[in-house]
């Protein structure tokens, strides 16, 4: 029989993250806390609904020459995928357990009582077979103070028994679209899904699960047998880069991407352009990266081949590619190679102060008057959307300086003819009939950062199509305000990882997605959320730390409702960071500078 443990967060803290118990606690004077809550699968994001043995078979080995059969439903990129399954190892370790055996009962249920050991004599003619991450020496299994508990090991035949086969099929009806189901037998692991995607998360999941064993030499799946049906909460689940104010490496971006797939994240936004510097290579106008790049040259430019490269990448791991031109503001590097699309506003830009730090170039914006300036940013957009796989097209929209404009006699004088003096009008007129005209004309879902504070202006209420993606940047009222008019909002604001909000992955994993009150209907209308690693103070060196270490804390929150986490640094945090550490040296598989947020050691062979 199986003891079937749902891991739905909100309603039932105390099955809290996948099986954990309560721990005992002793009467000593370095008595263990009675709050910590261990985990069962060291998994992340946890999968919402695991069933666990309650005979368990003991330690298997998942042979990295399983047979492994695909049905043709999966597509060309899930094969890959196993592969790297089966063939990417590290080695983690932490501080062994020294604390109470009956802490890790949950974590450690893996091996049945009776075979439970701490060294090779409590097996017989057998051998006890323990996590690396929990040996105390290279002779003794277990910590001196498993006396005080039970083994962290586990007795095996002197041949561990071994899966074998890896049965995977696409196609399944009933499974949403990117849910799957694991089930793990003693003779053969069993994907199955509904689409591509769904497998290619069950893979990532049970990359997790799987370690590799320095003495077997071969991966060993600790929990037999063992069933997992998951599926996320939020569709949109994004990282956003910005290769602007810093030119980020192609390389960089791979391994991000490589992050994502493992942390289930699944829309990479990427800011590819701004004000400081235009590094998209454009096939019609190659004049804009040429001279608005940070080098003006191949050095600090995003060829094509390169996009190509990031495109394929991020196909073969179920990530869209969703690029963002912002106009009509944060346009200044547009006038470097054209500046007859721009607003003549220099001498405002250079006397009002109104924004003098490292953005204030962002004062300055298109000329929306300007033939040239229709034309440039129409065909850009076009041709962009052409080679992304996303569905979404990103515009941008945000901190257009009105007195910008006001300060070209022509514009105002338009301005003045046409909308009564109401710059709103004007930039609403452009992002209805310029951008997003464009992206829709491409099959685009348009996506824009908040234009307004207030919701309710009736320049804006009605301006964009039905389907329009607004990103949340200015607080959680205008959620709620978008989601009550039925509009599908993502929020960011809370997300920002480079020093410009969050501060750790401990806070971002607490922050909730869904703001409050809001009805069950009109939270359909929150998508999800995006880390946003900004590029003021962000290098390539600092992508895998901002992006991967802080930013997959979002992770587990887009995935399913959770409770919060105080961190580390208390009791009732042990358990979330422990598993979180976990996955960052998993990260570390991809060659990501993704650090550790404990005292650990990842080894990647």
């Amino acid at each position: 029989s199986k003891a079937t443990v749902s891991v739905l967060y909100w309603k039932n803290m105390a099955l809290y993250r996948g099986m954990a118990l309560l721990a005992a606690v002793t009467s000593t004077a370095c008595s263990f806390p009675s709050d910590v809550q261990y985990d069962a699968l060291e998994v992340w994001p946890a999968p919402v609904n695991v069933t666990l043995p309650s005979s368990p078979l003991g330690p298997h080995v998942l042979a990295s020459t399983a047979k492994v059969n695909i049905d043709s439903s999966c597509g060309p990129h899930i094969s890959g995928l196993v592969s790297e399954t089966l063939t990417m190892k590290t080695r983690f370790m932490q501080n062994p357990r020294t604390y109470q055996g009956s802490a890790y009962v949950a974590a450690d249920s893996y091996c049945p009582d009776a075979a439970k050991c701490s060294k090779d004599s409590d097996c017989g003619s057998g051998k006890c077979l323990a996590p690396d991450y929990l040996k105390w020496n290279s002779t003794m299994k277990c910590p001196p103070s498993v006396k005080y508990g039970h083994g962290c090991g586990c007795c095996t035949v002197a041949t561990t028994p071994v899966i074998s086969t890896i049965n995977i099929v696409c196609n399944k009806v009933g499974i949403a679209e990117e849910g799957y189901t694991l089930d793990i037998t003693s003779s053969a692991v069993s994907i199955a899904s509904s689409t591509p995607k769904g497998s290619a998360y069950a893979l990532t999941t049970l990359a997790q699960l799987i370690r590799w064993d320095t003495v077997q030499n071969d991966y060993i799946m600790n929990f037999v047998p063992l069933s997992i049906s998951d599926a996320p909460k939020f569709p949109y689940r994004g990282v956003m880069v910005d290769t602007s104010r810093h030119f980020i490496e192609v390389e960089e971006i791979l391994k991000t991407i490589d992050g994502m797939y493992a942390a289930k994240m699944n829309i990479f936004h990427w800011h590819i352009i701004d004000s400081p510097s235009f590094p998209y290579e454009s096939k019609k106008y190659p004049e804009l990266s040429r001279e608005g790049s940070w080098g003006g040259s191949n050095t600090t430019v995003y060829t094509q081949a390169a996009i190509a490269q990031i495109i394929a990448k991020a196909e073969s791991k179920f990530v869209e590619v969703m690029f963002e031109f912002d106009t009509p503001a944060h346009t200044m590097a547009f006038g470097k190679s054209h500046p007859e699309v721009m607003t003549d506003c220099w001498e405002w830009m250079a006397t009002s102060g109104y924004k003098v730090d490292v953005d204030s170039d962002d004062c300055q914006a298109i000329n929306p008057m300007a033939p040239a300036s229709k034309t440039i940013v129409t065909d850009l957009i076009v041709e962009a959307a052409s080679i992304t796989n996303s569905k979404y097209f990103h515009l941008g929209g945000d901190e257009v300086k009105f007195p910008c404009w006001d300060s070209d006699p022509a514009i105002k004088a338009h301005v003045q003819q046409f909308y009564n003096g109401n710059y709103e009008m004007l930039q609403a007129n452009w992002t209805a009939n310029v951008s997003v005209a464009a992206a829709t004309k491409m099959g685009k879902i348009p996506v824009l950062w908040q234009p307004t504070t207030n919701v309710n202006d009736p320049v804006w209420i009605n301006a964009l199509p039905s389907n329009t993606v607004y990103m949340i940047w200015l607080g959680p009222a205008a959620a709620i305000g978008y989601a009550k008019q039925s509009k599908n909002v993502v929020i960011t604001s809370p997300f920002y990882v480079d020093g410009m909000g969050s501060g750790s992955w401990n806070s971002v994993y607490n922050t909730a997605i869904i703001p409050d009150g809001l009805t069950p209907e009109q939270q359909k209308y929150v998508l999800g959320a995006s880390i946003c690693a900004w590029g003021e103070m962000m290098t390539t060196t600092k992508v895998g730390l901002l992006s991967l270490t802080i930013g997959a804390g979002i992770a587990e929150s887009l995935w399913a409702d959770h409770h919060t986490s105080p961190g580390p640094g208390s009791a009732t945090g042990l358990a979330t960071s422990s598993r979180y550490n976990h996955f960052l040296c998993h990260v570390q598989r991809y060659g990501s500078n993704s650090g550790q947020v404990m005292p650990s050691n990842c080894h990647v062979f």
